[in-house]
Parts: structure tokens; C-alpha cells; sequence
């Protein structure tokens, strides 16, 4: 069934086609399609004008002069185009409105679940079922916070019904709920209610950003939809989730899954989102970039708003500090040169090992992933506990660990590569070999950027930095954490 951006998308178009041109006459081939009667029906739009065409939800409105408005819903297959009148009928044309220009506009439907309401301007929103109960647009001006919060807060249901449902947001339909979700890491079998304010949020924010990408790029056609102009929408090359069953994740990896929910294919990530009893109020940021772009500076950035931080880097470091299970395991798979006099790690010699040589690295990996996840898990867990609203997760390989699914939120820190080669040489008093050997040992900033969810660019001073991190703060509902003193 066509959605928003494709109804949209046929709006635009019709429009232009035929937007201020006058009816002559209507045949109508199947009855059931109209009313009233197809005869009252079409004496009625004989030597109507088409002043206008809008939108409500998934349905068309068209305007005529003598305050008379057509509504129109595609259903399934249904399909206007616009041809030189006299072209032959074909089998599955219902309607044809024949204008004065020798053209005729044509309404196409195989399934013929399409429907067509004349009735006075004004009275559709009373007279038609799916208009009278239908809820607010997804934009910015008409899709609150507080209004999702509030219906949100008052239904078990789960939220891919929830979300379908016309009444509570218009114009969403199976494609973009999926790809919504994907992209807010809920489950679509989550139960509305349990969805804390910051996923309300960031689900509101993705649901308008997604429609108006889909807006943009003329639709989505998966089976058969078509623009006024018969052709197929561009926005299938760009779904996340939807369609994908047994491709890998874009953000962590893991193969999409399909499930039938409430009686609807349902594409998701097992991993990024998980069906949580109780996901809690505390939300988790993944702060990650690449080395040298200046992610430890943005990290201090929100320790000084008095943010708790969690340091993959720190915890890194005890997991193999000196009598630990993860130095015992390093000693004995890359050899006692290893470890220095004193029993602590030769990170120097570690490094240069690991960065040179893709499958040392993936060792290391091996030894310190899990150690660092379940110290990081710890650390969450107390968090949430204590209800925390908002922690940082600052992990250099967030990506590279498989730790994507951890966060409910990705912000990357990036910088022109020239620009982290001069840094990284310069900080670490580094050849240039060895510098790019580094940076090639981590998942490329152009991938890193493309999974993110909120970048950072951190070329330039450090005040054009902060005012980046404040925005998302602000943007996120957490601008009442900034302490006056950080501000």
C-alpha cells in the first residue's frame, strides 16, 4: 500500500500534470469505486476545475471549485497517470476524468480496493471514516513530544500496531515503521508504554526525517507503486531494514530478521533491537571516531557538564594491568617480550605489533573484547540502577568490537584525513608509515560516519566543537544536565 512519501510523491506530481484543469465529463467502469451513485457522481464533476490537490495521512484531496472535494485513497494498487484522450481503456482502468485539454486523467486499480468520496469542502473530515480519527502529520510543526509522550504512555499495544495505526500518527505504513524502528533501536514488539522519553524522542525525530527522505527520493517502490509520471520512486535503494532478511545489520553486523507482527511482515535487528522488559530511563551514547579526530576532547566536553563517562580506554587498561587474567593471555599468545620489567604491559611494542598486522590485532581483540564488555556492562547496569538520564560510552572501536548494540545512540567525532594524519603524527611523535598503518588498523571514518547518528566535526576551534555537543544536548532533551558553570 502506498505510504506518505508515496502519496506525496503522486500529489507533486498530479499537480503539475493536471492541477487548475477543467473536467468535461467521467466515465466510471466500476461502480463500487465511487459515491455517491456513479451517475450523481459524474454529473457532479461535469465542468468542475481541479483548483488544487492535498493531502491528509495516505489520502488525496481534490479541490474543485463550487467548494466540492474528491477524496481519494490509493489502498493497494490504485494509480493515476495521465494520457491523450482516446489512448485505448485498458482492463484495469476504473475512472477516467476527461479534461478539456483533450487529456484524460486516469485512475488504474488491479485489485480495485481503491475509493473515491465527492462530497462538499469541509465535510470530509466528518463524512470519511479514516479522516475523522486520523491523527497529526509527522512534522515537525504537528508531531509533538508531549502528544507522543502522551498517547505513548496510555497503550500496551506494541509499537509497530501502534505505529500503524492512522489514528495515532498519519501516513505511516509497514515500510517506514520498519525502518523508523531500525533506526530508534526499538523492537517492533515493544510495548508502546515502556518506551522511555528519550527513545520518544529520538523516534519522533527519525520518523520526520525518514518521511521527508522518502519524500525526496519520489517514494519507495517494492512491488508495483509508480509517480504520476509512471515511474518507480528511488527510495528502495536507500532502506535500512526493510526487504533484507538474512543481510547483515548496517550498524552491527548482525542478519536482519523477519517476524510477523500483528499479522505484518516485520524486518528488525535482533541485536540493536532488543526486546527489553525494562529498557529503564537511562540512555547510553556511544561516543566513537577515529584515532587522532579529537574524540577525547569532545568526551571532556560532556564530563565538564558533569555527564558520567565510561572510558573503554581506561577499562582497557585494567583488564590487563599487571596480575590480571588479560595480561596472563596477551603474555602467553604474543610472547614475554610483551611485558616489561615491572610486570605491566609494553603497549609501545603491543602497538606496533598489532597495527602492523591485521590478525595480531583481531587476537588482541579476542583477549580484551569480552573483558571490557562485561566490566562495561557492570558499569551500566549500576547506572540504571540509580536511573541515570544520560551516560557516554567513549569507545574508540565501537564499531570494530561489536559493541554498536550496547548504545541506543551513535555519535561519531571526525575530521578531514589529512587533517588526523598531521594530528596523529604530530601527538604521537609517529612516521608517517606508521601513522596510516594505525589508521588503516580501524574501520575507515567514512564507514564510521555513514552508522553514525549524530556526527561531529571537529576540524575547526574548540568552541565551534562544543556548540555542536550542546545542540545535540539541547536537541535531545538534555540541555537541563549542562550545569550554568559548563554552559
Amino acid at each position: 500500500m502506498p505510504e506518505l512519501p508515496e502519496v506525496e510523491t503522486v500529489r507533486r506530481g498530479l499537480t503539475r500534470l493536471v492541477g487548475h484543469a477543467q473536467i468535461t465529463s467521467v466515465d466510471v467502469y466500476y461502480e463500487k469505486m465511487v459515491s455517491p451513485e456513479a451517475n450523481q457522481f459524474k454529473k457532479m464533476l461535469a465542468g468542475k476545475t481541479i483548483e488544487r490537490i492535498d493531502r491528509r495521512g495516505k489520502y488525496l484531496l481534490f479541490r474543485f471549485n463550487d467548494d466540492l472535494t474528491m477524496v481519494s485513497h490509493l489502498r493497494m494498487e490504485g494509480k493515476y497517470d495521465v494520457q491523450p484522450a482516446g489512448n485505448p481503456i485498458t482492463k484495469h482502468t476504473h475512472v477516467v476524468f476527461h479534461l478539456a485539454d483533450d487529456r484524460d486523467l486516469r485512475y488504474t486499480d488491479t485489485r480495485k480496493f481503491g475509493r473515491m468520496h465527492l462530497l462538499k469542502t469541509g465535510e470530509e473530515a466528518e463524512l470519511v471514516a479514516g479522516l475523522k480519527k486520523m491523527g497529526p502529520e509527522p512534522t515537525a510543526e504537528t508531531l509533538s513530544v508531549a502528544y507522543m509522550k502522551t498517547i505513548f504512555g496510555k497503550s500496551k499495544k506494541a509499537i509497530k500496531p501502534f505505529l500503524l495505526d492512522q489514528s495515532n500518527i498519519a501516513g505511516l505504513g509497514n515500510i517506514y515503521v520498519d525502518e523508523t524502528l531500525w533506526l530508534s533501536r526499538i523492537h517492533p514488539e515493544q510495548p508502546a508504554n515502556t518506551i522511555p522519553e528519550f527513545q520518544i524522542r529520538q523516534l519522533r525525530a527519525n520518523i520526520i526525517a525518514e518521511i521527508k527522505r522518502a519524500i525526496d527520493g519520489h517514494g519507495t517502490t517494492v512491488h508495483s507503486f509508480s509517480t504520476a509520471y509512471g515511474e518507480a520512486g528511488e527510495f528502495q535503494n536507500h532502506l535500512m531494514v526493510y526487504g533484507r532478511k538474512g543481510e547483515p545489520c548496517f550498524r552491527c553486523g548482525t542478519p536482519i530478521e523477519k517476524t510477523k507482527v500483528a499479522q505484518r511482515g516485520t524486518h528488525f535487528c535482533p541485536d540493536c533491537q532488543a526486546l527489553r522488559k525494562n529498557p529503564g530511563e537511562t540512555m547510553v551514547l556511544g561516543l566513537t571516531g577515529g584515532i587522532a579526530t579529537g574524540k577525547s576532547a569532545v568526551s571532556d566536553l560532556f564530563k565538564a557538564y558533569q555527564i558520567p563517562v565510561i572510558d573503554a580506554d581506561k577499562i582497557a587498561r585494567k583488564v590487563v594491568a599487571p596480575g590480571t587474567t588479560g595480561l596472563k593471555q596477551i603474555q602467553s599468545t604474543f610472547g614475554w617480550q610483551m611485558i616489561q620489567p615491572d610486570g605491566s604491559l609494553d603497549r609501545h611494542a603491543l602497538g606496533t605489533l598489532v597495527f602492523s598486522q591485521p590478525e595480531a590485532l583481531a587476537q588482541l581483540n579476542g583477549i580484551t573484547g569480552p573483558l571490557i564488555k562485561k566490566a562495561v556492562k557492570r558499569q551500566l547496569q549500576g547506572y540504571r540502577r540509580r536511573k541515570v538520564p544520560l551516560v557516554i560510552y567513549d569507545a574508540p572501536t565501537l564499531f570494530e568490537a561489536h559493541q554498536a548494540a550496547v548504545v541506543n545512540e551513535i555519535m561519531v567525532v571526525t575530521v578531514p584525513e589529512q587533517v588526523q594524519l598531521e594530528r596523529l603524527m604530530a601527538r604521537d611523535q609517529l612516521p608517517k608509515k606508521e601513522a596510516l598503518d594505525r589508521i588503516s588498523a580501524q574501520l575507515s571514518l567514512a564507514e564510521k560516519v555513514k552508522r553514525a547518528d549524530v556526527v561531529i566535526d571537529n576540524r575547526h576551534s574548540v568552541d565551534k566543537t562544543k556548540a555542536q555537543v550542546v545542540r545535540w544536548l539541547n536537541e535531545a532533551g538534555f540541555g537541563s544536565l549542562m550545569t550554568d558553570k559548563a554552559k
